[in-house]
């Protein structure tokens, strides 16, 4: 019988196949705990279609590399394998576990993705099975301390994928915002009286008073005179908490509406779009990441708990003789471990840095005319030295030509002048931005001639991390949209 596969290629495969799926699945994780995150900050099709690519291959690549090493569990040693290198194996599947529960920047590409919860509950039942399985076929195995520790970080991490995939789900983020009515303490009392009055035949009418408009005094303050960046953060997340119902199509009180048009009327246009962009900011987040999760005292006790897992299973693993086992599988164990150890640390650095951990750290004042205590001065001087660096920043220039050349086409004038002509372009650095700082519009004039847009902006940011083109009529958007704003608020 002829193979199709020759002899030297498949045992290649035998050898490196659950080898190099290790490598890739670690590979995936650490591209999207970097690049994930930037898909709200770029627009370019190849940025979107690599993040895309690299979040369905991470639950492939996981799933079959663990559906291999169950296979392989129980046959023979590989020619020049060690004898107990079926041990080792055994410490890559609850990995792999590990890998499933996805980094914290990303848990969904769509809305839609949100809604397989359930899949994903399924999956950690039969992964944890697996690996449950893999350990079984591998005793007695030298191992089990540290594949337990590392079955417990992964099961940790899979679970918190699964909740924020549930939480995101539509019914129940609806669910979420959707408060009991409260009848009030007299209720039970009046329907018990309203029940007596009609069996005694006697003439009963319930009569509903509208609730009175809660109208704030008109001279009461609204706003604080100077907004800090936490002050962005704190009134951002407030309206996030009210209006991230439009995602779902709820309804709001005039009351929640007025106060929120009074509100947006006392501030400048820029001021309003700083707020606007953090508050979208955190819809995003909330439901496409990891944050509504990780940030309270159950979430970050839980990520410390699957970190010290991490650390402890290294610990072990370094002191225990490896003289029996391959020497590139130890290296691989060791780079899983220290791979899933600094993915870790990483994410808990993007925890502490994130608008959820200042928010959640420092609330809002009841009254706008709050004095602050010393304490407050001290915490507010350091939040806003943290959170200085991501403020909205914008750059005027006067005059723009149109080149087709890869320079820098701005020329910028004395801006001392402030009588000329000038158009304003947000400037914020790249890693820094919460979102694109463009938005897509449809010119109907190009459209109906089938022009092509020229580009009239072609410049290059400080230290060369990212090259921003704006097209033609599309320089304006920022001065108009503000001026729209203002006009709508």
């Amino acid at each position: 019988m002829v193979n199709a596969i020759p002899k030297p290629i498949k045992d290649i495969w035998d050898v490196w196949s659950i080898r190099s799926t290790l490598i890739f699945s670690l590979s995936l994780q650490t591209f999207l705990i970097f690049f994930a995150p930037q898909r709200k900050r770029s627009s370019k099709k190849v940025l979107l279609s690599l993040i895309w690519s690299a979040y369905l291959l991470a639950d492939w690549s996981a799933n079959f590399a663990a559906g291999q090493i169950s296979d392989s569990q129980g046959d023979d040693p590989e020619p020049g394998e060690p004898k107990n290198n079926g041990e080792l194996i055994a410490l890559w599947v609850p990995f792999l576990l590990l890998h499933l529960g996805g980094p914290d920047t990303i848990t969904a590409l769509a809305l839609e993705d949100n809604e397989l919860w359930l899949r994903h509950l399924l999956g950690l039942f039969f992964q944890a099975a697996a690996t449950v399985y893999v350990l079984l076929q591998s005793l007695p195995n030298a191992l089990w301390k540290p594949i337990l520790l590392v079955f417990s970080a992964g099961v940790i991490k899979y679970v918190e994928r699964t909740l924020a995939l549930y939480l995101a789900s539509l019914d129940k983020f609806k669910d979420s915002m959707i408060q009991r009515p409260d009848p009030g303490p007299n209720y039970a009392k009046l329907m018990e009286e309203y029940t007596a009055k009609k069996d005694m035949k006697m003439p009963t009418q319930i009569i509903k008073i509208e609730e009175p408009e809660k109208d704030p005094k008109a001279n009461a303050d609204v706003r604080p005179k100077i907004f800090t960046p936490l002050n962005i953060l704190q009134y951002a997340y407030k309206y996030f908490n009210i209006f991230k119902g439009l995602v779902v199509d709820l309804m709001f009180t005039f009351q929640e509406l007025a106060e929120c048009k009074r509100f947006f009327s006392s501030l400048r246009a820029d001021e309003a779009l700083r707020i606007l962009e953090v508050e979208l900011n955190f819809i995003d987040e909330a439901l496409y990441t990891k944050a509504e999760i990780l940030h309270n005292w159950i979430g970050f006790l839980f990520r410390l708990i699957a970190l010290g897992c991490l650390i402890e299973a290294l610990r072990i693993f370094q002191n225990k003789n490896k003289d029996e086992y391959g020497g590139f599988d130890v290296d691989l164990t060791y780079a899983l471990l220290l791979g899933g150890i600094a993915l870790d640390s990483i994410a808990l650095i993007m925890f502490c840095a994130s608008d959820w951990m200042f928010v959640r750290l420092r609330k809002m004042k009841d009254e706008v005319d709050d004095k602050d205590t010393r304490f407050d001065d001290i915490i507010n001087w350091f939040l806003d030295w943290i959170l200085g660096v991501r403020e909205l920043k914008t750059e005027k220039y006067y005059q723009c030509f149109k080149s087709t050349k890869k320079t820098a086409s701005h020329d910028v004038t004395d801006k001392s002048n402030d009588d000329e002509p000038f158009h304003q372009v947000l400037d914020t650095s790249f890693i820094y931005r919460r979102w694109s700082e463009s938005v897509h519009a449809h010119n109907l004039i190009e459209y109906c001639l089938n022009l092509t847009p020229k580009r009239i902006h072609y410049y290059v940011y400080s230290f060369n991390v990212n090259i921003m083109v704006l097209y033609r009529f599309n320089w304006s958007l920022y001065r108009f949209g503000l001026a729209g704003l203002e006009a709508l608020v």
